[in-house]
Order: C-alpha cells, then structure tokens, then sequence
C-alpha cells in the first residue's frame, strides 16, 4: 500500500515550517487584530495567512492585493496592463 500524505497538518508543518501544521497566527484576544503588510523596513512588505485579513485563500488573496497595492496604485495597474496588452 502507498501512503499520500497531500496537505495534512504534518506536510504543513515539514514544508511550510508550521509549528505542529497549524494555520495562520497565534493571536491571544488581547492581541488585537493581525498585522498589516508594512515591516520597519523600507520597500519590505509581508502577505499572507499570517497579516491582515487573515487565514484562507480569499483572505490571503486579498493580503497580496493589499500589498501589492501598497507599492503601486491600482490605475498604474491598470495603465500597466494595458501597455502590455494582455489578450482577453
């Protein structure tokens, strides 16, 4: 028999470096809320399950978006694709 181990708390943890596989950050309630995506150094951004919004793939979609909005705004986004082209 062939054992598959495909996203289980134990691949987290050997391949993502999770601490026993878990998701997201270890917030005590008076913790607050999650970190943003600024760091103290300049041009340094985070995303991901870790900072604001939070755990799952919407969130952590919406994490890279606010970062990445962060560096440039969303019409020099937009100028950009369209000087690209990208075919629809």
């Amino acid at each position: 028999a062939k054992v598959t181990l495909i996203g289980t708390p134990l691949t987290h943890e050997r391949f993502l470096r999770r601490d026993r596989g878990s998701y997201g950050p270890f917030l005590r309630p008076e913790d607050g809320t999650l970190e943003g995506q600024s760091t103290c150094l300049d041009g340094l951004f985070c995303c991901g399950d870790s900072t604001f919004p939070g755990i799952g793939m919407p969130a952590v979609a919406a994490s890279g978006m606010i970062c990445a909005n962060s560096i440039v705004s969303v019409s020099d986004h937009w100028a950009m694709l369209d000087k690209i082209k990208l075919p629809s």
